[in-house]
């Protein structure tokens, strides 16, 4: 019997990294690979288009704190199979929408859904395999983020096939048959114990008061935050708009884009590992690569010569800034050491929550910036408005000052070498010389 609940364990286990792989999917996927085709049937601004995105964002950062607490109370799976329903239902209606308001509904209740996956699956590998977290939390991450693969050239030549709302209704239908699936396999496998007590939000006043998490919160947050951005609402666009690439080479980048992350979470939990448990020299990295990518872009966009024959650096700018993404087992790794020992999910919730608050901010940033320089945009033959070089010069120059203060920040975190190094200690901090704030480390 317990052989068979063993089994089913692991066959739940993979079944969520499923629903991990269709929630990147849908993180990717809506708006920015389908940007200009809800654009022209629904007659948005850019700042409508991103707001598909930054909803779903902020949906999602907010789920982060609750799920924490309910993954820590209840266990992954229990929280993961119920968030799948939301997720399988907005999934079924963001296709079916006649109106923006049901897009941006259906992308709530996605959102939602989405939300409960990662910490699920994080709780789940640290009850599963606590003595090799980093390097399993690497393959869920390796394997999750596949997902983002399909999301990008997959579904914009599926898209190109069927048209966005049939493949967004495929993509739903695979999303209720693995939900179907792990209720199936829940019977059968042993449930960890639910934690007594009520839900209390103490925890997380803990760890908005512990300054080397908030160091390592803001830091992370905002250099994901740029990085996501790019990827899901304005990367492919802007390939496609002052880079002069097609659709299918501009997918094919942010495919790339999804790779490189994918194959460096799984490379660097291994490197921890194989590395005595260093954590600075990989977070000094994930913080250094935005700086060199935006000034790389910045660079492209002032230097003198046509910007459609820059197309290959643009690229290489792009793949430069993935690589900050490739660092999940890390940065989740520190927030397991610089935050009390009992409160995983709490620490994990918090630096996903932030950091997906990040990405909804940069993508609503970057749809006013757009419409900024509105009248200065032209009209294709196909109906996709393209924005002048100009607006997304300002972008990635306010981007760039962003990355130049996160750099700035990870060089003042301390080497935890994978132990837990909370003290609980009494910190008084001074901002701008006059402000006191009583913090933790």
């Amino acid at each position: 019997m317990r052989r068979l609940e063993r089994r089913m364990a692991v066959v739940l286990f993979a079944l969520g990294i499923g629903i991990y792989f269709l929630v990147n999917i849908q993180r990717v996927a809506v708006p920015g690979q389908i940007f200009n085709e809800l654009q022209r049937d629904f007659g948005m601004s850019a700042s409508a288009v991103a707001n598909l995105g930054s909803v779903f964002m902020y949906i999602y950062a907010a789920t982060q704190l609750l799920v924490g607490l309910l993954v820590d109370k209840y266990g992954g799976m229990r929280v993961l199979i119920a968030g799948s329903s939301a997720l399988s239902l907005g999934a079924l209606l963001f296709p079916l929408a006649q109106s923006v308001p049901m897009l941006l509904f259906s992308r709530m209740l996605v959102g939602l859904g989405c939300g409960t996956a990662y910490l699920c699956m994080v709780k789940e590998t640290d009850r599963l395999f606590s003595r090799n977290f980093a390097a399993v939390t690497g393959l869920v991450i390796f394997l999750g983020y596949s997902g983002g693969v399909v999301g990008t050239v997959p579904l914009v030549k599926l898209t190109a096939l069927i048209g966005w709302r049939a493949c967004l209704m495929t993509i739903a239908i695979a999303g209720i048959l693995i939900q179907l699936a792990m209720m199936a396999c829940w019977r059968f496998t042993r449930h960890p114990q639910i934690q007594k007590g009520r839900l209390s939000w103490k925890p997380y006043l803990t760890g908005f008061r512990n300054i080397n998490n908030l160091r390592h919160v803001f830091a992370f947050a905002a250099n994901f935050g740029i990085y996501y951005a790019v990827l899901t609402v304005l990367g492919k666009k802007f390939l496609e708009d002052v880079a002069g690439l097609s659709a299918g080479v501009a997918a094919l980048t942010c495919s790339l884009m999804v790779v490189i992350s994918a194959i460096l979470n799984q490379a660097t939990g291994l490197l921890c590992t194989y590395t005595g448990n260093l954590r600075r020299p990989y977070y000094r990295a994930l913080n250094f690569f935005p700086l060199l990518a935006l000034a790389l872009l910045l660079l492209l966009l002032l230097s003198p010569g046509p910007s459609n024959q820059k197309g290959a650096w643009f690229v290489v700018a792009f793949l430069l800034l993935c690589i900050t993404s490739g660092f999940s087992p890390v940065t989740n790794a520190l927030a397991r050491e610089i935050n009390p020992p009992d409160a995983t999910g709490v620490a994990v919730g918090i630096l996903n929550f932030a950091a997906y608050v990040m990405v909804a901010i940069f993508a609503n940033l970057s749809g006013f910036v757009l419409d900024l320089f509105r009248n200065h945009a032209t009209t294709a033959a196909d109906g996709a408005i393209i924005y002048p070089q100009s607006a997304y010069l300002t972008l990635f120059g306010l981007l760039f000052l962003t990355a130049i203060g996160t750099f700035w920040i990870s060089l003042t975190m301390p080497e935890t070498y994978g132990r837990n190094i909370y003290q609980g200690k009494r910190k008084v901090v001074k901002i701008f010389g006059r402000i006191k704030l009583v913090l933790q480390e």
